[in-house]
């Protein structure tokens, strides 16, 4: 655990040290409302993707598990072949497809 927060803190020491001129200028300069846009640009931006591929990552997981779990014997290994070869729309397919009717039951 502790590996894995050092390099996920290790990924984001170039935003924080690339932020810095920003930041400074922000709180130096008389006028505030002139730094924020590239500071958001720089930091809440890229964090904003990181958490939306996270995201997807673990959908993509998810689904193919299920996919393993509880798909039909014919289908099973089309399904399967289909979310690791399309990765995330195989994933949002099997979802509407399969997943999804097979809960409204």
């Amino acid at each position: 655990m502790k590996k894995i927060f050092i390099t996920i803190l290790s990924f984001f020491i170039p935003f924080f040290t690339f932020a810095e001129p920003y930041v400074k200028n922000y709180y130096v300069s008389g006028d505030r409302h002139v730094n924020f846009i590239p500071l958001f640009l720089v930091l809440f931006i890229p964090l904003f993707l990181i958490a939306l591929s996270i995201f997807a990552f673990v959908f993509w997981i998810l689904m193919l598990i299920d996919a393993i779990k509880h798909s039909p014997e014919k289908m099973k290994v089309v399904w399967i072949l289909v979310i690791i070869f399309t990765q995330l729309i195989g994933a949002i397919i099997y979802y509407f497809v399969e997943k999804r009717p097979r809960n409204k039951v």
